[in-house]
């Protein structure tokens, strides 16, 4: 048996109870994001592995450990998977059209709904007062969500570690 890694970009979403959506980098939750991952245990995803993304891969992959790593500065997604020693190229490229199937729909889907953290800010809005002809300002908390993906429409990767290094 040998260990391979596979790793993923990773996406902060924010939204406020107001409907404003915007993103963060995801090393502002390095750690949030670690412990939810280890915490968000659905089992072992290989035992989910079919013939559905290739014909060989699954038979050669005993388990699949998600968790994340950063490295150089960014925080990736990482799949650490136990395959055995005639693991090739093709296995490889059957796994991370699983693991993305996994990411969009199956696992990740799910993950992506529980909320890493949660925060608000007071914000201020100038209103004005027709009956006294004044302006005057309010102030309102507005209440803040953040969410990570493991799965993006735009800008997605998925790649081996020596991909991810080169």
């Amino acid at each position: 048996m040998k260990e391979i890694k596979i790793y993923n970009t990773l996406v902060m979403n924010v939204y406020t109870d107001n409907g404003d959506e915007y993103q963060l980098s995801p090393m502002d939750y390095a750690d949030e994001i670690a412990e939810k991952v280890k915490a968000y245990d659905d089992g072992d995803l290989a035992e989910y592995a079919d013939s559905y993304h290739g014909s060989t891969y699954y038979t050669k992959l005993q388990k699949i450990t998600l968790g994340t790593e950063i490295f150089n500065g960014c925080l990736y997604g990482l799949a650490t998977c136990t395959v055995s020693d005639d693991w090739n190229d093709s296995d490889t490229a059957q796994l991370k059209e699983y693991l993305t199937g996994q990411y969009a729909d199956g696992w990740g889907e799910g993950f992506e709904q529980r909320e890493i953290h949660e925060f608000s800010e007071t914000e201020t809005c100038e209103e004005y007062d027709e009956e006294n002809d004044e302006y005057y300002e309010s102030d309102y908390e507005v209440r803040h969500s953040v969410y990570c993906s493991f799965w993006q429409d735009h800008g997605y990767r998925i790649m081996t570690e020596t991909e991810l290094k080169a």
